[in-house]
């Protein structure tokens, strides 16, 4: 199963694609593909967390819906499931879903600059930013793909042997195309 925003968006998830003029599209005068960039995370870090803590203010009081809860009921239905994402809010995990590939990364989770581990960073709003690694104390970065970034090393390669795995695939609430408009794809 690949999913992506349209899940989500019962729920009352804003997508990128869902109102181009939004107020989840621009924040403090940046366009989202700016603010949510690795050229910005490299510029001005805390303002990508203040971004992002944003964003993640909005998901505080957001549930899964039915759907994000049938396809956690899939695991006990099907041996070899794998539910590859390409949504950021954990909402599959809520619902119970297990073994669920993020294509894109948690904003729940942090990504230290200096190890590269990650931690659960669901305090919101921060309290330190950018936050501090548990292991090291070094500055984390949203644990997502940002715009200009490859996905995850290991990730996609996992999804892709699920695929090649199963005997049917199901894509919801997904066009499978990144920005055309912001030059990404």
């Amino acid at each position: 199963m690949l999913t992506g925003a349209g899940v989500s968006a019962e729920s009352g998830v804003p997508t990128f694609r869902g109102g181009g003029d939004t107020e989840i599209w621009t924040w403090r005068g940046k366009h989202i593909t700016e603010l949510s960039s690795a050229e910005m995370m490299a510029a001005d870090p805390k303002l990508v967390w203040e971004w992002f803590d944003y964003r993640r203010g909005m998901l505080t009081t957001i549930e899964p819906n039915a759907g994000h809860f049938a396809l956690a009921e899939w695991k006990s239905r099907f041996e070899d499931f794998a539910l590859i994402t390409q949504n950021i809010d954990d909402l599959h995990r809520a619902a119970g879903s297990m073994n669920v590939l993020e294509l894109h990364g948690n904003i729940w989770r942090a990504r230290c600059l200096r190890c590269a581990s990650t931690f659960e960073a669901r305090e919101c709003p921060l309290k330190e930013n950018p936050p501090r690694c548990l292991a090291c104390g070094g500055p984390a970065r949203p644990d997502v793909v940002l715009f200009g970034e490859l996905l995850p090393e290991g990730v996609f390669e996992r999804a892709d042997e699920a695929a090649a795995r199963c005997d049917l695939f199901f894509v919801i609430g997904t066009s499978a195309v990144v920005f055309p408009a912001a030059g990404f794809q």
